[in-house]
């Protein structure tokens, strides 16, 4: 029986699909959600208290604005989940996708992933191979991809 389930978004519109996805098939008394959402390190602030100082919007503007969604983004999932009754934590890394969803699964002793899945071309897979097929490939448990298209 699944019991700890992670949730792996990635501030995308579809973030939003892979929630209510999870708010279907989850029950509040039987299930634990942990929400992960991992910013590439490319697009990461330095690492300081979590605060973005005026001096890293000037310096880094990008990774500043790439900071604020994410921000933004987890709160409002985490929000989400907890007014639909579930007890849910969350987990904003900076790091490689896969290999933090992997192990932030590992840590927990997840039961189930549950991800989105991007809709890609062949040859953009060859160039930019997925996400979830590669998570499937290392996660060591069930890994649920919601595949709908918005």
């Amino acid at each position: 029986m699944y019991s700890v389930v992670l949730i792996a978004i990635d501030g995308s519109p579809r973030s939003h699909g892979i929630l209510e996805t999870v708010s279907t098939f989850c029950e509040q008394t039987r299930h634990r959600l942990h929400v992960l959402l991992a910013v590439d390190r490319a697009y990461a602030l330095p690492e300081q208290d979590g605060h973005i100082s005026p001096q890293d919007e000037t310096e880094y503007p990008a990774a500043s604005h790439e900071q604020q969604v994410a921000d933004m983004s987890m709160l409002q999932a985490v929000t989400h989940l907890r007014e639909r009754g579930f007890q849910t934590e969350g987990n904003l890394v900076n790091g490689d996708p896969v290999s933090s969803i992997v192990a932030e699964a590992k840590r927990l002793g997840s039961d189930l992933i549950v991800m989105g899945h991007r809709h890609l071309s062949r040859l953009d897979r060859m160039f930019d191979p997925s996400i979830s097929s590669k998570v499937i490939d290392k996660a060591g448990c069930p890994v649920l991809v919601d595949a709908r298209h918005l």
